[in-house]
């Protein structure tokens, strides 16, 4: 599996986007830093952030999702963007801008945040305009590595139990903007046959990625989630609607009848036919 390596972009041409980040930092006094898709610091801290401050030993911070959520604990304000690669149409990291602050909350900070969320959309747009010049100039072939794919992901692939998947949509819950965003595509479009690229390229994520992050944050794959949602769908259709088992199959974007009906078994251990019998 190839994968988009930003910290061969942040080093490529002496450092270029480093030392364009360094200075804007100084100049605005601000932190910046820059992490992968994996949430790995790909880059120390950029800026001039005081000794004491957590900013100053970001190789410390395990959870930087719970930095933001805890950044007042840490008397930071911060804010943070998903990076994209235009010639791949690939989200490959996250650009976070921050700031130290004193007390708690605000109308200062909020003004503070404000003004970080204004700059860290233009750090983005300078980002992955030089990012797109650097790649344009070396080739996207210097920019990708080949990630090896361990026995246990793929043991791990594997273990899906349809006949648990509706009980664990109960359960979903994330906070990922990317998953939620591929969540809220596939409910709006599950009368589609959608793949996993079209919905990884939603988001901004290479199948690869997109594929072991939906199974990190939901614990199903892809596949998966996306039948069970079907049949989630197709059983409120069965019992509350007088549409025939053909017209829910195809309302669902099944190609074939006994291929939905086969599909409706496994997940909930009846026949489309026997299902509304007993509803």
């Amino acid at each position: 599996m190839e994968e988009f390596d930003l910290a061969t972009l942040l080093s490529s041409n002496e450092k270029t986007l480093i030392r364009v980040l360094q200075n804007y930092a100084r100049t605005n006094d601000l932190v910046i830093f820059v992490l992968d898709n994996n949430d790995k610091l790909i880059s120390n801290a950029l800026g001039e952030p005081s000794e004491k401050s957590i900013l100053a030993n970001l190789d410390k911070v395990k959870n930087f999702s719970q930095l933001s959520t805890d950044r007042f604990k840490h008397n930071i304000e911060l804010t943070d963007l998903p990076i994209r690669i235009s010639t791949i149409n690939q989200m490959v990291g996250k650009l976070y801008v921050a700031h130290d602050v004193s007390g708690k909350p605000s109308p200062e900070s909020l003004l503070l945040l404000q003004r970080l969320q204004k700059q860290a959309e233009f750090l983005k747009y300078l980002f992955e305009n030089m990012a797109r010049l650097l790649v344009e100039n070396r080739g996207i072939d210097d920019f990708l590595v080949k990630q090896p794919v361990s026995v246990d992901e793929m043991i791990d692939e594997l273990d899906d139990s349809e006949a648990m998947a509706l009980q664990q949509l109960q359960q979903l819950s994330t906070s990922n903007r990317a998953i939620i965003t591929a969540v809220e595509f596939i409910d709006d479009n599950l009368d589609k046959r959608l793949t996993l690229d079209q919905v990884a390229n939603r988001v901004y994520l290479s199948d690869y990625y997109f594929s072991k992050l939906f199974k990190k944050e939901t614990k199903l794959s892809f596949s998966v989630y996306l039948n069970a949602r079907k049949i989630q769908r197709a059983m409120f259709l069965l019992k509350d609607t007088e549409l025939s088992i053909q017209d829910v199959s195809n309302e669902l974007g099944f190609t074939r009848m006994s291929y939905f009906s086969q599909t409706f078994k496994k997940y909930t251990g009846y026949t489309p036919s026997k299902f509304r019998r007993n509803k």
